[in-house]
């Protein structure tokens, strides 16, 4: 969707895709594992690909794109000018931490957020060694309102899932900040995801939901899907439907545009 607005591509296709074109290449890929996250246990648990491993794919990427262009410095180009979406720490927070002994046990919320801005950090500095530097950040949704923590409350967000969420995104946003004057030349900015699903899980109606924290599909209350997920916020028990990230995606959109015009 934000390629899409931003005029570029209706879909961005997976890097390992073996359909991938070179007019792909060019044009920009994901490199982004489902369920994968910041912290190792988190892909691990998942059977998907962490994060720093995509790195790797991301070095292959710049091999192949130079094989296409032909020319280092227009390959540098296209890595300087493309902009790098990244999201991860939902996993992390709602999977990770709060489900495994493992890590709940050993840190407290506070030293495992800390844990998870680093990595996002030293993330950001691989990618900006290899030539990328425009960076858009996206913090974590409102946890403790996504069906599978809700739902235990009949509905109602778990307020102490969203304020882990909350204590990890002011974080990210301060530290995504702070790396504007870190990597000379490069440009971050944090993306709020949290305030806006929030709102439509609070006020459905004004944005055409009859469902706030009722999923479509995939969840003991609803075995088989609905006949009509654009009346709900989530398709699952994690995840927003089409409609619902429709609805938040211009605002966004619009911010990347005016940060890295």
């Amino acid at each position: 969707m934000i390629a899409e607005g931003l005029g570029i591509k209706n879909i961005v296709p997976a890097y390992r895709s073996p359909f991938l074109q070179p007019n792909d290449i060019l044009t920009g890929v994901s490199f982004a594992s489902g369920g994968s996250g910041l912290d190792p246990m988190t892909a691990r648990i998942q059977g998907v690909i962490w994060v720093p491993d995509q790195l790797k794919d991301f070095q292959a990427y710049i091999a192949q794109l130079n094989s296409i262009t032909g020319d280092e410095e227009r390959t540098r180009s296209i890595i300087s000018n493309a902009v790098y979406v990244i999201s991860a720490g939902n996993n992390d927070i709602a999977i990770t931490y709060f489900s495994n002994p493992v890590r709940n046990t050993r840190y407290t919320v506070f030293s495992y957020t800390n844990m998870m801005v680093s990595w996002t950090e030293s993330f950001m500095k691989e990618l900006y060694n290899m030539g990328a530097r425009k960076f858009a950040v996206m913090g974590t949704l409102p946890l403790g309102c996504l069906p599978g923590a809700s739902n235990v409350l009949g509905g109602v967000c778990l307020e102490p899932a969203n304020a882990v969420a909350r204590l990890f995104n002011r974080k990210l946003a301060t530290e995504v900040n702070n790396l504007n004057s870190m990597l000379p030349g490069s440009r971050s900015i944090y993306i709020d995801m949290y305030s806006p699903l929030l709102e439509l899980v609070k006020n459905p109606l004004r944005y055409g939901f009859t469902s706030p924290t009722r999923p479509c599909c995939c969840s003991p209350a609803a075995p088989i899907p609905c006949l009509d997920a654009s009346r709900h916020v989530f398709w699952d028990i994690g995840h927003p439907t089409q409609k619902a990230y429709q609805t938040i995606i211009p605002p966004i959109i619009q911010q990347i545009q005016q940060s890295f015009a």
